[in-house]
């Protein structure tokens, strides 16, 4: 759809007809940021609300439309339209983006990540166009949802006055931590600098390497950087948050007002995979079937069997597949080592480790092998969405936390009691034997309050997507919030 011209029937794209009847629901405006570890968690919102009555949009680029397909295919019938937006055309002059870039981070070099995040905010004039044209169509939006990447969607809420939400795929530790940042702009005065966060609970400190990529190339003055500020600072304004999480694992955050969210409701409603009941398939097709690597677990003992990935984005050096590689063999633990396409692993390492060991390149079939009884621990890069995959199937994590989220994921995991550093930064290489002696001991009786504070984890996590539960308790009092919206306009 073209969102400067008037929009064709919702129907053919994807959405609601034009009867009476869908006139008078409430119309929730979804805006995700266009990258998988964002983008499945907010789609798996979206279906939450429609099964719950809502009508929704979801505004995309022509190349993400794609994605939308299970979420149009799972949802009830016209519950959900697709508004398409033309990727913005920037003139060279800006220096934003290279002509022809990809429309989603997947398909970007990093150095791209921070001026692609500021340019989608050249897709607010377009969708505000679209927007009036709904309501002159007696279809007007209601409500806002955004990616907390996607902060310039509150100006537009606003001129529209609706309410808005931001949606963090993250916790809501992470929230206070990075809009906390934000807010108060620290700075680097020495090489092993310390940031505290004293109005965030249990008042952590990171050292300067571990805070937020994003936020350590913060530039004065410089345009993407300051856009990239305003966009949190604008979350800042939004009626309320919602966080992938629950209460058992984030009570602090959530349970009170948070002052680096200016005392915002924080909606706990995750994980939202499991919410769902879409927990398979999440993001490619696996490189080899489940079913034959839950055949190959199954002669295993129950959780004698480490899982190693490191998620979609991180590629591992030479020298650290190397540690890694050396530390699984001489730990002589049984392991499923899930290596992202061209991940350098050593040569003859599969054939040395074939009797106990699993290397498959590729996408993973993840939430069946951490489901299955015989894995009981993953070494884990700490990305949210693979924490709380882990979290829910009850299994304990080796922590190698590389960047983004990932310090403030695992030390929020460490508090928990659920997960042992074993290595820390994008650039460490860990001692092979001393990670080979980490995952001994994690695997063996050195380990075992650790897997069992896990499981009790994973048991809180069943019981807060279901029905009564607090995630299912937060998600009803959100739908009856865009439900019945304040407007102002």
């Amino acid at each position: 759809m073209d969102a400067h011209a008037p929009p064709r029937s919702p129907a053919s794209d994807g959405g609601h007809g034009d009867g009476d009847g869908d006139t008078k629901k409430p119309h929730v405006l979804v805006v995700p940021y266009p990258a998988q570890g964002h983008m499945l968690p907010l789609l798996d919102l979206v279906a939450l609300l429609a099964a719950r009555g809502l009508a929704l949009a979801v505004a995309v680029t022509p190349r993400n439309v794609p994605l939308l397909a299970p979420l149009l295919a799972s949802c009830p019938p016209s519950s959900v339209a697709t508004v398409t937006l033309p990727f913005p055309a920037l003139p060279a002059a800006s220096g934003l983006l290279p002509a022809g870039c990809g429309e989603n981070t997947k398909d970007l070099p990093g150095h791209l990540f921070r001026p692609f995040m500021a340019s989608l905010a050249a897709l607010r004039a377009p969708l505000l166009a679209w927007c009036k044209a709904q309501h002159r169509r007696r279809r007007r939006v209601t409500a806002v949802v955004s990616d907390m990447f996607t902060g310039w969607t509150q100006p537009l809420a606003a001129e529209l006055g609706v309410p808005h939400v931001t949606f963090s795929a993250s916790g809501a530790h992470y929230l206070a931590v990075s809009h906390s940042l934000w807010r108060r702009l620290p700075r680097r005065r020495c090489p092993d600098e310390v940031v505290s966060f004293p109005d965030v609970p249990g008042s952590p400190t990171f050292h300067w390497s571990h805070l937020s990529w994003l936020y350590r190339t913060y530039v004065a003055g410089d345009v993407v950087s300051e856009a990239i500020r305003q966009f949190f600072l604008w979350n800042l304004e939004s009626s309320c948050f919602v966080a992938n999480s629950f209460t058992a694992i984030e009570a602090a955050y959530v349970d009170r007002p948070l002052p680096d969210l200016m005392e915002k409701k924080v909606f706990a409603v995750g994980p939202l995979s499991d919410a769902v009941g879409r927990c398979t398939d999440r993001g490619g097709k696996p490189a080899v079937a489940p079913a034959r690597v839950a055949a190959w677990l199954d002669s295993f003992d129950d959780g004698s069997v480490l899982y190693v990935c490191f998620g979609t984005q991180q590629a591992l050096s030479p020298a650290q597949a190397a540690s890694l590689a050396g530390a699984l063999a001489r730990s002589a633990a049984p392991f499923v080592w899930a290596a992202r396409s061209g991940t350098p692993v050593p040569g003859g390492f599969e054939a040395a480790t074939a009797a106990r060991g699993m290397v498959i390149r590729g996408w993973a079939p993840q939430v069946e092998i951490l489901r299955h009884r015989a894995v009981g621990w993953f070494l884990t890069h700490c990305g949210w969405n693979s924490v709380l995959e882990a979290v829910a199937a009850g299994v304990a994590m080796l922590a190698w936390p590389m960047s983004a989220d990932q310090f403030t994921n695992a030390w929020l995991l460490a508090e928990a009691g659920v997960a042992v550093a074993v290595a820390e930064g994008v650039d460490a290489v860990p001692d092979a034997g001393q990670m080979a002696d980490a995952i001994a001991s994690a695997i063996g009786n050195g380990g075992a309050s650790v897997r069992q504070r896990a499981a009790e984890l994973g048991r809180s996590t069943a019981a807060a997507v279901a029905e009564g539960g607090s995630s299912s308790v937060d998600l009803e009092e959100l739908v009856s919030m865009l439900s019945s919206p304040k407007l102002t306009n």
